[in-house]
């Protein structure tokens, strides 16, 4: 395996945050914010909470307190504000409470950060 010199592994990483920076709709702001995502699993109505890591106006990654399946439907719900979204899980991390979820209808004032 070739190794690189810090100058080609800096470029490489600019060139892939750039790369990943273009597949994305909105831009991200990174934002802890506390969070509540409910789903059903099978007859039974499920809650986590969880913390943002960042947030977009298309959705959000966050660190939730329990295993929420890939391609689930969720309602997020902010506990300071009241505010709720319905979502989808759309990428989980190599952990079980890494989640990203993307916004059935993106709103650019639900978080109620700059963005």
């Amino acid at each position: 395996m070739a190794t690189l010199s810090p100058d080609k592994l800096a470029e490489h990483n600019k060139q892939l945050a750039e790369r990943w920076a273009s597949m994305r709709t909105h831009k991200r702001a990174m934002a802890s914010l506390r969070l509540r995502l409910e789903w059903d699993e099978g007859d039974a109505r499920r809650t986590a909470n969880g913390l943002t890591v960042d947030v977009s106006h298309s959705g959000c990654m966050a660190v939730v307190g329990a295993d929420v399946p890939l391609h689930r439907q969720v309602k997020l719900v902010l506990p300071e504000t009241g505010r709720s979204a319905s979502g989808e899980v759309v990428w989980r991390g190599h952990e079980a409470w890494e989640v990203g979820i993307a916004l059935d209808q993106p709103d650019a004032s639900f978080w109620g950060v700059k963005v």
